[in-house]
């Protein structure tokens, strides 16, 4: 019996259209005992690589192509042709390239680039499917056999290889004269029979079996954005990957004749068989592309330049070593170099090495993260700035021979100059060695919804209520989770007894975690040899430059070489604060060689008040903050490496922490394992103590340790009888064995890697010495750049308690910047423009250019914003200096000068050498109008700035609280544990990380302007608040103070309530009492 294989197979990377990820389909075709699959996804090859690796895994061969319009010829499917060398590959990706070079909404390939690409010299590169959607077939449907011999006998003529090209036969059994029906199937056999193109039968599948339909439905309304029923939808469900079985007696409907019919399986096997790719051979699989030599202006040998540069390094970072002290550094650099040279991999240091120093010339700050900042290479080569021997950190961490995986650096960077570096890389490599890298978003929970709602056409405020109740859990649980959570009660309630809700539950589960679209990863670039556009198909990335189709997960088994350059704010935010001490004071600081070791700074972080300093501002790290008490760099390194998701799971913190403060005796199991583990009070933290415990206990290399490690969580089984027989080979009691072995078991996936713990720990320490030393310039940065996890009013608060005065908008000194400016009183920082709602980059440029202005009227004509603007800048008191100062008129006033200009029926024109007659503001203001209220003002600047300048928005409500015995943030310190509170404040953070039990607990932080409070809530309190629970703004809560070290208390939560609502039923309640009085 002759095998069947699927040629036209659209995956979900066919973005809102396939059902199936690859490994679904692969792993059906192998259960169908087929030997090959394809994978043709529309537009593009976004699944090839996965679908590839899939193959390898069920070893079956795989078919790469792709669906594609071509211009004036409708839509075919492009297949590579394998075994040639990776022609037939190359030529795929170059055709999807040219397809998607010319625009973004309509991706098409002109015949001439088609023609050019398929065939070289004759030979057949690719093989197009002529199917149901090109103007071969929709003339089949017209009945017109002349017109459909033309359209056929016009694709032979384009395409005069006869290997490249086939007639696509497909039924999906619709009615008789519409599309994919048995009639035009058996109407384009016959003309292909009689043309002379030979025929191949395909399914072109786009789900994995009928029940996918459903999901296929829903895919098509997004793609539409219109509810079911207003398009066209696909016609049954026939369009699955059906088994052999099936495809024979299609064949034999179609072709009405066994002889026929076993004619086009044999072509369509045929053709398959040429298909078949070679990873190896054809895609060069696995195999690391670097730069050429020639493309870094290297004529020797790259692994000499690099040990050179490495070792001019040493000089440069540790010049005030003897010799004798450098022994261990020159060991150390030589092993590291060893292993570079025999995996090849000396041009890739070089090439990042090169980068990094191009961007300290472009005078952007720089720092490594990651577990290449575990390699002295890189630190000796100016890639990292964090000493690996200092901080004790491997390399093998990093790369060894060992590792199956490339090696991966990251480098931050200013993220307001990350596009420039881009573009500093492709000038300097050419676009043939470069291309960025993309992302593919998939579906969430609250996505899921909103496609799946528009969908079956309910009320966009209706899918957004269900949306918003969506919270941190997978889309796949939305049932279940429906009867746990206890926000979704209401829901739970309506969909026991609404059918469209129910079908809106279900379709959410189908769509959780399928491909929604593609866009620009927001840090990778692929840096690849001259062959690179031969090996990966690009596409228009946002930015303009060109990105490859293939993901993150696509590039170790390409062999293909990224480097994450990420913009990083805080980054910017230090960089702008440095640049601005300079501009106002004149000193020049250099910041990464400021002491570790501050003293004050180390005081400022035991404080917690570590709102705006990178990695610890969050609820839980500044709750950690105040119980670990940081002294030194290494415990910031420890900190950061603790407040993980898998050391919290795996409870790591408790006991370092009682280890630390002397409440128990470190348990260091083995007097062997005390040098390893001391830092860490006796607990296994990272990586690196990992692969020194087994190095130590099995005499196994650190490399070889390294993927024991990565086995741990996939393979404990294999790595336990591994440990257990080496170790007791080694002289250790089986009681040492088995209590080391239950800490390594237990760490599995916990850990975390001490290099990118020490990377990140090193913003961590500037950030916060900045913030120690220079305030001002420091919170100038934060703003102008917003790194944080909270809103920039929150910065606000932090100015006001840290006594930085923030002068307000002015439209003669506000630029698009936040400005440090010298006052009588010091120094304080003044508002941007950019930060009003509405606002143009047109209207802010000519504030800037034409400042300053002398009145309301001079403003008006030279700066010339919208009526809306020129209102909202009134409104927030920008224009009060043109005014004469807010002293002499109100801002009633002003708005009503506003008012005149703006209904005048012609603008006034600016002519020098005119007097401005009548628009002398200081003659024409008006006077005598009312000002605006104080709460009016504020709600005006959360409205227009999203800040309450003036005065904290919670002001307004201090009569209520103050009756209730509400405490401020600022006063919770001095409250003994276990105390009955209220607190009160506006909400600017809900977190709910994962738990050790299991459970969800939620962490809600609200600030009240006198400093931020944090409140846990648990289950019985989540089931009491659930209807404030995750998006009421203004909340009031009630619970019992826990102290959580010298500095820290936080809220236990028993409840919570809408402030607004309990402030409406005051204000209620206190006009009755007025009127009973």
């Amino acid at each position: 019996m002759m095998p069947f294989t699927h040629l036209n197979v659209c995956s979900a990377y066919s973005f809102h259209f396939g059902t199936a990820k690859p490994d679904r389909l692969t792993q059906a075709a192998a259960s169908f005992g087929q030997d090959a699959l394809a994978i043709t996804d529309q537009g593009g090859l976004y699944g090839a690589v996965k679908h590839i690796g899939s193959c390898l895994d069920k070893n079956i061969s795989p078919i790469v192509g792709v669906r594609l319009q071509v211009q004036n010829r409708g839509t075919v499917t492009i297949l590579a042709r394998g075994h040639n060398k990776g022609f037939g590959w190359a030529a795929l990706c170059k055709i999807v390239s040219k397809a998607q070079k010319k625009s973004k909404k309509e991706i098409a390939i002109s015949e001439k680039d088609l023609a050019e690409l398929v065939a070289t010299d004759g030979k057949p590169n690719c093989t197009i499917l002529i199917g149901p959607d090109s103007d071969f077939g929709q003339e089949v449907i017209g009945s017109n056999a002349t017109n459909s011999a033309k359209a056929l006998l016009a694709w032979q003529e384009l395409i005069p290889v006869s290997e490249c090209l086939r007639v696509e036969i497909v039924s999906h059994l619709t009615e008789p004269g519409t599309n994919y029906s048995t009639l035009q199937a058996k109407r384009m056999l016959q003309l292909a029979l009689t043309i002379g193109v030979r025929p191949v039968i395909t399914n072109a599948v786009r789900y994995l079996e009928p029940d996918d339909a459903l999901t296929g439905d829903v895919l098509d309304a997004a793609r539409h954005l219109e509810p079911l029923g207003i398009f066209t939808p696909q016609p049954n469900a026939q369009a699955w990957l059906k088994p052999e079985s099936l495809m024979k007696q299609l064949a034999i409907e179609i072709a009405q004749s066994q002889e026929l019919a076993a004619s086009l399986l044999k072509n369509t096997e045929e053709l398959a068989n040429s298909l078949r790719l070679d990873p190896v051979s054809d895609c060069d699989w696995s195999r690391p592309k670097t730069p050429e030599k020639s493309a870094l202006g290297i004529e020797g040998n790259p692994f000499e330049v690099l040990w050179q540069k490495a070792h001019a390094g040493i000089n440069w970072r540790y010049p005030s070593l003897t010799e004798d002290k450098l022994l261990p550094v020159r060991h150390r650099l030589h092993q590291e170099l060893i292993t570079i040279n025999k995996l090849g991999f000396a041009t890739y240091f070089l090439t990042v090495a090169d980068v990094a120093q191009m961007i300290r010339d472009m005078r952007i700050r720089t720092a490594a993260r990651g577990s290449g900042a575990g390699s002295l290479t890189n630190y000796l080569l100016g890639i990292s700035g964090v000493d690996p021997i200092e901080h004790d950190l491997l390399f093998e961490r990093f790369l060894s021979t060992e590792r199956s995986s490339l090696p991966d650096i990251d480098i931050d960077v200013e993220s307001a100059r990350r596009h420039d570096i881009y573009r500093a890389i492709f000038k300097r490599y050419g676009g043939n060695r470069v291309t960025l890298l993309s992302m593919q978003s998939t579906y969430r929970g609250r996505g899921a919804v909103r496609d799946g709602g528009l969908a079956l056409g309910f009320e966009e405020d209706q899918i957004d209520e269900i949306a918003k109740s969506i919270w941190r859990f997978s889309a796949r649980n939305f049932r279940g989770m429906l009867g746990q959570k206890p926000e979704l009660q209401k829901l739970a309630q309506q969909v026991e007894h609404d059918r469209r809700l129910n079908l809106l539950v279900d379709i959410t589960e189908r769509l959780d975690r399928l491909p929604r679209h593609i866009s620009m990863h927001p840090c990778g670039v692929i840096l690849g040899n001259e062959n690179l556009l031969s090996l990966t198909p690009v596409e228009p990335s946002g930015l303009g430059l060109p990105m490859s189709q293939f993901d993150k997960d696509d590039m170790d088994p390409m062999g293909m070489l990224k480097l994450d350059i990420l913009g990083v704010r805080m980054q910017s935010s230090m960089a702008y604060a440095i640049r601005e001490i300079e501009r106002v004071s004149g000193k020049t600081i250099d910041l990464d060689s400021i002491p570790r070791d501050d003293k004050e700074t180390f005081r400022q972080i035991r404080t917690t008040n570590t709102l705006g300093v990178f990695q610890i501002e969050s609820p839980g790290q500044r709750e950690l903050t105040g119980k670990h008490q940081p002294t030194e760099f290494n415990d910031l390194t420890i900190q950061i490496s603790l407040f993980r998701p898998g050391p919290m799971k795996g409870n790591m913190i408790a006991p370092y922490l009682d280890g630390r403060h002397g409440f128990v005796k470190p348990d260091l199991i083995h007097p062997d394992l005390a040098p390893i583990l001391k830092s860490t009070q006796g607990v296994v933290i990272f990586h690196e103590q990992v692969l020194k415990i087994l190095n130590l206990m099995t005499g196994c290399s650190l490399a070889k340790a390294d993927e024991l490690r990565r086995s741990l969580e996939k393979n404990p089984g294999q790595v336990e009888g591994f440990f257990r027989q080496s170790a007791t080979k080694r002289g250790y009691s089986k009681a040492i064995v088995d209590r080391i072995w239950s800490v390594l078991e237990g760490f599995g996936s916990f850990g975390f890697c001490k290099a990118h713990g020490a990377a990140f720990a090193l913003p961590t320490y500037q950030s916060a010495w900045l913030k120690t030393h220079y305030p001002t310039e420091f919170l100038a940065g934060l703003f102008t750049h917003d790194p944080g996890m909270y809103p920039k009013r929150l910065l606000l608060s932090e100015a006001r308690r840290l006594g930085v005065k923030i002068l307000p908008l002015d439209v003669n000194k506000s630029k698009d910047e936040y400005l440090v400016e010298k006052t009588i009183d010091g120094t304080a920082i003044r508002m941007a423009i950019t930060d009003l709602h509405g606002i143009s980059n047109s209207e802010i440029s000519r504030i800037i250019k034409q400042a300053p202005f002398i009145d309301l009227a001079d403003f008006y004509i030279r700066a010339s914003p919208s009526r809306a603007t020129i209102k909202r800048l009134a409104l927030v008191g920008a224009l009060d200096e043109l005014a004469g100062g807010s002293n002499d008129h109100t801002r009633g006033d002003i708005l009503e000068r506003v008012r005149e200009l703006t209904a005048l029926k012609t603008k006034p024109k600016l002519d020098q050498n005119q007097p401005m007659l009548d628009f002398e503001a200081k003659e024409q203001m008006p006077s005598g109008f009312a000002d605006i209220s104080l709460a009016n003002q504020v709600q005006t600047e959360l409205d227009l700035l999203g800040m309450d300048v003036t005065n904290h928005q919670l002001a307004k409500y201090q009569p209520m609280l103050d009756q209730m015995g509400v405490v401020r943030s600022s006063e919770l310190v001095t409250l003994r544990s276990k105390t009955d509170v209220l607190i009160a404040g506006v909400r600017v953070a809900t977190q709910s990380p994962p738990m050790r039990s299991g459970k969800r607990v939620v962490f809600i932080t609200l600030d009240d302007g006198t400093g931020c409070s944090d409140a846990t809530f648990f289950d019985e309190a989540q089931t009491r608040s659930s209807g404030v629970l995750f998006n009421t703004k203004l909340l009031l809560i009630s619970g019992k103070t826990r102290r959580t070290g010298v500095k820290g208390v936080s809220i236990m939560a028993e409840n919570a309530w809408d402030l607004n609502q309990l402030w409406r039923e005051y204000r209620q309640k206190n006009q009755l009492v007025s009127v009973e009085n």
